[in-house]
């Protein structure tokens, strides 16, 4: 952007700003910024001069403390790019306005960040009482004391204020119209007892004719320069959302439809009718906009939209915007407390459930056993079939526990589904172990200290022994057993291969087709291979039975088993 533009593009900003009457004080901070200094310090720079220039009759200083206003700021980089994030603070601390910058370049920042400065001035000079563009309030009609109601009045003087009293009643929409009516009122000749009330209604109808149409000239003075500025490609994205956002802001949202259009893709103008649409608290726009944040890696974005689309009554949102607050970096108990609250008001059941969680395991609170309880109770009764489930556990009565399993299982849960169909009695009983098991909490480990003693080693358990141990006679028993039955077997599988070759050298020369003689020698073919495998297996654990020793408590138990379909071993080899 060049720099006519840009200064251009900062005076369509400030919307008609003045300078400010009398001097103040402005305290202008170096933004804060650990990774990117040299981009905070062109960003700061660009700052002052623009203070400089809207408010000449100001004083700028570098110091907090000699300031009245104090305008600070940070300069980050994320996913969209570069930010900026400037605010305005009185001199108790108080923020009187905020404004954040998006570029997606150094360049681009410092002059988005020139457009921000001119919109927390204007806000600025709004509440100290400059020039506004806003129209005043439209007069309120009075009524005329009694005793000027008499018959000695011209009956010229009664037809006029009758006739302006008439006309007033559109003077929101023809003001001059009104005015007029009440002049023709107050220069009636002869007695008049409405002269006076006349003249100043139609001063106020004056000055509220003035106002319009100065609030119709800055309008018509916006929308030229947005038509310049909105379709140029220098200007980031976001600083023409942003620009829209404002104009809504000032002259009414039915008015920025026209100017929605003149964005250059498809895509950014959707993003600017949620941006819009979320700035009238339509939670499910900016829900929508906390998920293109997230898709940009945008996670201080997303998080912002989440909160106003919870803010504007978007349950879903409380609960997603809640847990985040209860993990990652940006961690804030309070908020995420509030947030689920808010949801869980709303009978969201994800709301209730991580905000149970919360008082059950202390995240970001004290314990609450109770909260804890009442909350699943919320939030099974919003449909959530795990809370009802665990209320069924701590229940003591039969029948609400059925009642408590029936919910859980319409609420989508299996278990309850299953667990429904048993005795009360039996599942009041599993569930409660279940319970006791998953809340049992682990042993809590002392940090250690410097001055602390080291403590005392517990003696050393016993060997455990077990049933299963045999004696050195029993394991010979044992080994000699396996090998005698590795012998018989491998016999066996010796038997079964033979009997197969022979049965195939008596076929030479015959049809081998057949499909049942096929199928008796490959059955047969598997289980000479299985008893063989079997046989190698047993005799090879029968010699390790033997000749070693075990070295720990725990004897050696081997299972082996045979079948035609394959060969199976259990057990603890030494």
């Amino acid at each position: 952007m060049k720099p006519l533009v840009a200064s251009l593009f900062a005076a369509g900003i400030a919307l008609g700003v003045h300078a400010a009457q009398g001097e103040e004080t402005i305290a202008v901070l170096d933004l804060r910024s650990r990774a990117h200094p040299v981009v905070a310090a062109e960003v700061s720079d660009r700052v002052r001069e623009t203070v400089r220039r809207m408010l000449p009759a100001a004083r700028i200083v570098d110091r907090e403390s000699d300031g009245d206003f104090v305008l600070t700021g940070k300069v980050s980089h994320g996913g969209l790019g570069y930010r900026a994030w400037l605010e305005l603070r009185d001199r108790n601390g108080e923020v009187l306005k905020k404004a954040s910058a998006t570029a997606s370049s150094r360049r681009e920042l410092v002059e988005a960040a020139e457009v921000a400065t001119a919109d927390i001035l204007r806000a600025r000079q709004e509440a100290s009482g400059a020039f506004a563009i806003s129209l005043p309030a439209v007069p309120a009609p009075s009524e005329p004391a009694q005793d000027g109601l008499n018959l000695d009045a011209d009956s010229g003087v009664l037809v006029a204020y009758d006739r302006a009293r008439r006309i007033e009643t559109h003077g929101r929409d023809s003001p001059e119209d009104a005015a007029a009516a009440w002049r023709r009122v107050a220069d009636m000749p002869g007695q008049n007892p409405f002269r006076e009330m006349a003249i100043s209604r139609a001063q106020q109808w004056e000055a509220y004719a003035a106002g319009r149409r100065a609030v119709d000239g800055q309008l018509a003075r916006d929308i030229a320069r947005l038509r310049r500025v909105l379709p140029l490609g220098s200007l980031t994205d976001s600083a023409k959302i942003e620009l829209l956002v404002r104009f809504a802001a000032l002259h009414g949202f039915d008015k920025v439809s026209p100017l929605v259009a003149l964005l250059p893709s498809a895509a950014l103008r959707e993003r600017a009718e949620l941006s819009l649409d979320c700035e009238v608290r339509e939670a499910h726009a900016c829900l929508q906009l906390a998920r293109i944040a997230d898709a940009a890696k945008d996670a201080k974005e997303a998080q912002e939209f989440l909160d106003r689309a919870c803010a504007a009554g978007g349950a879903d949102a409380c609960a997603e915007a809640g847990d985040r607050w209860l993990s990652g970096d940006a961690r804030d108990p309070a908020r995420a407390i509030s947030a689920l609250q808010r949801g869980c008001d709303s009978s969201n059941a994800a709301a209730c459930v991580r905000l149970a969680r919360a008082y059950e395991e202390g995240d970001g609170t004290a314990p609450n056993a109770k909260a804890g309880t009442d909350l699943r109770e919320k939030a099974c009764a919003a449909g959530d079939g795990k809370s009802c489930r665990r209320l069924a556990g701590v229940s003591d009565e039969p029948g609400h526990i059925a009642d408590l399993l029936r919910k859980g299982c319409d609420g989508g849960d299996s278990m309850s589904c299953a667990l429904a169909s048993r005795e009360p009695a039996i599942v009041q009983r599993q569930l409660q172990e279940a319970a006791a098991a998953a809340t049992k909490a682990p042993p809590t480990v002392k940090p250690a200290k410097a001055t602390d003693t080291a403590p005392a080693k517990p003696p050393l358990p016993s060997s455990p022994k077990t049933e299963i141990e045999p004696p050195p006679r029993d394991r010979t028993a044992v080994g000699v057993s396996m090998i005698a039955f590795g012998a018989v077997a491998g016999a066996a599988a010796l038997m079964v291969s033979t009997d197969g070759d022979s049965r195939r050298s008596s076929r030479s020369g015959r049809d081998l087709t057949a499909g049942s003689e096929t199928s008796a020698i490959s059955g047969r073919t598997v289980l000479g291979v299985a008893i063989g495998g079997a046989a190698l297996i047993s005799t090879v654990a029968g010699l390790a039975v033997l000749f070693s020793k075990p070295d720990a408590p725990d004897g050696t138990k081997v299972a082996v088993g045979v079948s035609p379909g394959g060969v199976a071993v259990a057990g603890r080899f030494p």
